[in-house]
């Protein structure tokens, strides 16, 4: 498979960052921790990755670190017993978690720990562990494309839906994302959804990297924590699902921000069935 069609590098090459990290260097330790660890790579041959971690710079890392294959995106909200059954019957080789999420599927499958990424990994294998160094893979060559049309191969499988969807089918949606909410390299997007549907992955992480702008992934988010990012962090973007976007609006309209550069706020889809978003009135934004 051309590493150029891949999702990943696509993101990697156009200069977007999510926090401190640009997405090249979260692409480039995804891909050292690979080349690094033989067992990972054994773990995951023939089989698909799993991603169970919070929002945050990691979650690009695991997506690069999943080699192109058809990573199956787990959800925190499910049962343990639902996140074993997934990855048994979805043939996940490894996940890649946090220690925090560990317990969650003690046992059922290797992990891939994340706590101290990009500088660091950790695979918990049933018979040992293994401490991977990611420190020194700021100086990989990282070629990507932005322009790729994206290979016709599985890239993720979401919760509650039938077939993956490809880099090719993300790609496009991303692209169409740019063009409709007019995503730009000045932009700084602040997402509030999880990133555990297509919709919240297109409009909150692909699109803006894509367009080469900055990106916010907080871990937790409240809607105290919303606002004061918007107040505090020039925020042109927003996304979330319609609830959390609704009591956010509701607390603005009682206490009116005190500042705020917000241009345009986008509601995505709270469900697994396809790629779809709205623009959401919010009351200060501009």
């Amino acid at each position: 498979m051309d590493p150029l069609a891949l999702l990943p590098f696509a993101l990697a090459a156009s200069g977007g960052c999510i926090g401190p990290l640009t997405a090249s260097q979260l692409v480039s330790a995804g891909t050292t921790l690979l080349q690094r660890s033989a067992p990972l790579v054994r773990a995951l041959a023939g089989r698909r990755s799993g991603i169970l971690l919070p929002n945050g710079p990691s979650w690009l890392l695991a997506l690069a670190a999943s080699d192109g294959r058809a990573a199956v995106v787990l959800d925190p909200a499910e049962s343990d017993a639902h996140l074993a059954a997934q990855c048994h019957t979805l043939a996940v080789g490894a996940v890649f978690t946090t220690s925090d999420l560990a317990s969650r599927l003690a046992g059922a499958v290797p992990l891939v720990l994340l706590d101290d990424a990009p500088a660091a990994a950790r695979l918990v294998l049933a018979d040992r562990e293994q401490f991977i160094d990611l420190g020194n893979h700021y100086g990989l060559d990282l070629v990507g494309d932005t322009a790729a049309e994206g290979a016709d191969e599985p890239c993720l499988r979401f919760a509650h839906h039938e077939t993956a969807f490809t880099h090719r089918v993300l790609l496009a949606a991303a692209r169409t994302a740019m063009a409709t909410h007019a995503y730009t390299p000045v932009d700084r997007t602040l997402v509030m959804s999880p990133l555990a549907t297509p919709s919240a992955v297109v409009y909150g992480v692909a699109a803006p990297l894509l367009a080469g702008g900055w990106l916010h992934l907080p871990e937790h988010v409240t809607t105290a924590s919303c606002r004061a990012r918007i107040e505090g962090d020039d925020v042109t973007l927003l996304v979330g699902t319609a609830p959390a976007l609704d009591d956010l609006a509701r607390d603005i309209n009682a206490r009116p921000l005190v500042q705020s550069a917000l241009k345009r706020v986008i509601s995505v889809a709270d469900d697994s069935r396809g790629v779809s978003a709205t623009v959401h009135h919010l009351s200060g934004c501009r």
